[in-house]
């Protein structure tokens, strides 16, 4: 009996493989792909930039007195601290660096200009120093760029004792890009000029 129960036991087992062995994943199909399902929908448009930099644009057309305070919560301390800070005027649809001088041909004051955290300041005064009265339309907007200084930054062009805005500032310098410039600079970042 034993041997007829072992006798058994081997025939299955050969059997198994046997059967183990005819199967291969080849033969078998993979079964059709489901239905794709429907597209998720678009992402809010975000404002166009470069992770590292921010450009906030303020309509300042109806604007008027000796000075403009203008809030930008985007100034934190930490950005006067480590970033560049660069400032734009539009004025008849020409956009002029901060602070700006004289020039009978472009603006026919000065502005001076003070960052302070949360505020970008701009004084308007005649070349004798005395306040100059702005009148709404003089200037159409004003343009902030926030560029954050990174270690890649600092890493590509850092010179010893520079500030992380120096180095900002020196990797410019070096890619020929005029910071005064508003378009030099949007380009040089690829940001869409507005």
């Amino acid at each position: 009996m034993k041997h007829a129960i072992l006798n058994t036991k081997l025939f299955l087992m050969a059997l198994v493989a046997v059967f183990a062995l005819s199967c291969s994943a080849e033969d078998g199909s993979d079964g059709a792909p489901g239905e794709q399902g429907p597209a998720g929908t678009d992402g809010i448009n975000g404002a166009d930039g470069n992770a590292n930099v921010q450009v906030l644009s303020y309509d300042i057309s109806t604007e008027s007195g000796t000075f403009h305070e203008q809030g930008i919560p985007e100034i934190t301390q930490d950005v006067l601290d480590n970033d560049v800070i660069l400032g734009y005027v539009v004025s008849d649809g020409d956009v002029f660096p901060l602070p700006a001088v004289a020039d009978p041909n472009i603006i026919d004051f000065n502005i001076s200009v003070a960052i302070l955290e949360g505020f970008y300041i701009m004084d308007f005064v005649q070349n004798d120093g005395t306040s100059y009265n702005l009148t709404a339309g003089d200037l159409q907007a004003l343009k902030v760029i926030i560029i954050e200084s990174s270690s890649t930054t600092e890493g590509r062009f850092a010179s010893p004792g520079n500030s992380s805005k120096e180095n900002v500032l020196l990797e410019l310098e070096h890619a020929n890009v005029d910071i005064t410039n508003y378009h030099d600079v949007m380009a040089y970042y690829g940001l869409k000029q507005k």
